[in-house]
């Protein structure tokens, strides 16, 4: 009967350009926010957000990682900016319970903005922003850590790029990395 062809098949454990990728954009996004750490400026929370958005934009396409990128940020803007207006509400009513309430209202809102907008590529990413902003401890104001988050993202998403377009371009070759190189 039909034989299989393994000629073109890589082992399944065989370390693709597109992994060690990801894994060097994370490392850049490690070293600067560790450095950025030591200067006061930024958290491991802040380079887990920048690492993120870095994996998420390493694909196997310029086109993919970019159009990858602005759904990013799009979603990003849009849960940092509704996370601000529900803290702030939130901070003006003093109460616990409220914000469960909230964070469920601001996903509905969050969702239809993004659809309204045609943003729905961003809606997950917008959902995860929103509620870690809402949920998150910190001493910043809501504002602060908003532009923090946005900032974090856009950094991710640049090493990622950056990495993406200077080695081993995948549009470059003529040809895209397979999805199993992930």
């Amino acid at each position: 009967m039909g034989e299989i062809n393994n000629e073109n098949k890589k082992h399944p454990l065989a370390i693709g350009m597109r992994t060690v990728k990801t894994a060097l954009t994370v490392f850049l996004c490690l070293v600067v926010y560790s450095l950025a750490e030591r200067a006061g400026i930024a958290s491991q929370f802040d380079a887990f957000l920048a690492c993120t958005a870095a994996i998420i934009c390493i694909q196997d396409s310029m086109e993919k990682s970019v159009s990858f990128g602005l759904h990013r940020i799009y979603g990003t803007g849009v849960g940092a900016l509704l996370g601000v207006i529900f803290l702030y509400v939130d901070m003006f009513f003093q109460n616990r319970y409220l914000i469960l309430i909230m964070c469920a209202v601001g996903i509905i809102v969050l969702i239809t903005v993004c659809n309204a907008l045609n943003i729905s590529d961003s809606i997950v990413i917008g959902c995860v922003v929103f509620l870690v902003i809402v949920l998150e401890q910190t001493l910043d104001s809501p504002l602060v850590s908003s532009i923090h988050r946005l900032l974090d993202t856009v950094i991710g998403i640049a090493i990622a790029i950056l990495i993406n377009h200077f080695i081993h371009n995948p549009d470059a070759r003529g040809k895209e990395v397979p999805e199993e190189e992930e």
